[in-house]
């Protein structure tokens, strides 16, 4: 299922108010995105707009002081995006930052299918698949 489909289902399943209220965070998240600085711009998240306070989350508390020191730039950038809001309150939140995931160990090719590879190499003429089969044996032959 597409993100676009499951959006459409999701709205013609919320009562209307609400999904123009998530629809209205979604564009101010993407203006927020072109407005910040892009060392940031990954890191802070909208969480309200009420009475022209916008609320934003930020992944640490580096990032949170960085922005509170640019709300007034902030601010001034929002609103040629058509985003008008009066004060920033910034927080942090560090649920916001990306887990750490374990990388997967990969295993090398099989001997056999190594073998394979490398007969076919001798085999063929000098072209891009030759230097491709190449680089491949010479990775694989490091471990």
């Amino acid at each position: 299922m597409s993100t676009s489909s499951l959006s459409d289902l999701l709205a013609s399943q919320l009562p209307s108010g609400l999904a123009v209220r998530a629809r209205a965070l979604l564009n101010t998240q993407a203006a927020l995105e072109r407005a910040l600085p892009a060392a940031i711009a990954g890191h802070v998240r909208i969480m309200q707009m009420e009475n022209g306070v916008l609320s934003l989350a930020c992944d640490s508390g580096a990032v949170a002081s960085r922005l509170r020191h640019q709300t007034d730039a902030l601010i001034a950038k929002l609103a040629k995006h058509g985003i008008v809001a009066t004060a920033v309150r910034v927080s942090v939140n560090p649920e916001l930052h990306a887990r750490y995931v374990h990388p997967v160990e990969k295993h090398g090719l099989p001997a056999t299918a190594l073998a394979g590879l490398s007969n076919l190499n001798a085999g063929i003429e000098d072209g891009p698949l030759k230097d491709a089969l190449e680089k491949l044996l010479r990775h694989h032959q490091k471990d």
